[in-house]
């Protein structure tokens, strides 16, 4: 009997030898290097494609090439008491070519203030104070040309230009990185050596 359980346990433990194939995954890359973000998957991603189509969800599988993200679809439901829930209606599963992809949201916590900071606000009052300065204009029948209004022009345009570089500077940062395809086959060949 203890050969037996002894030929079956060994046995067993014989033709346990599996080996899991790891997946492939993504990282972005600085222009000079540097890792910045890895996605593998199972981890949540938000980006942009070169078509600006926006991909947010969770990554199910990166192979040959490509990014398979499940994306949510969520919408407002009412309910019996007058007010209304959010609810997964259902999901799709998005590929999407690794050099298709634009831009990489790497922080996708809510920044309550995000639009001061990017220059919106700034191009929308100074844009808004000159529509104003020139409808009052018309209204009181103050001509354009008087230097009060040309002054008050001055700073509303100032302030939406500011307000538009802002929002440039902002933009340029989530250019000077690039999206890096890392075959694990590959990798698994190069440690073979060692």
């Amino acid at each position: 009997m203890i050969k037996l359980l002894l030929v079956l346990f060994f046995g067993c433990t014989a033709t346990m030898d599996l080996q899991a194939q790891a997946s492939d995954f993504i990282v972005v890359k600085k222009k000079n290097g540097h890792t910045l973000k890895t996605y593998f998957p199972g981890l949540p991603i938000t980006f942009s494609t070169i078509d600006n189509f926006w991909v947010q969800g969770q990554i199910t599988a990166i192979k040959n090439d490509t990014v398979f993200v499940n994306q949510l679809i969520i919408r407002s439901l009412p309910t019996v008491w007058g007010v209304s829930i959010l609810d997964t209606a259902g999901s799709f599963l998005t590929p999407v070519h690794y050099r298709d992809i634009k831009q990489v949201v790497f922080d996708t916590r809510r920044r309550g203030f995000s639009y001061i900071t990017d220059g919106t606000l700034l191009m929308l009052g100074g844009a808004g104070y000159a529509l104003l300065n020139v409808i009052n204009g018309a209204y009181f029948k103050s001509p354009l040309s008087s230097s009060d209004n040309k002054k008050r022009l001055g700073i509303a345009l100032g302030t939406a230009g500011a307000g538009y570089i802002l929002n440039r500077i902002q933009k340029s940062k989530h250019k000077h990185y690039h999206v890096a395809y890392v075959r694990m086959t590959e990798v698994k060949k190069q440690l073979r050596g060692f």
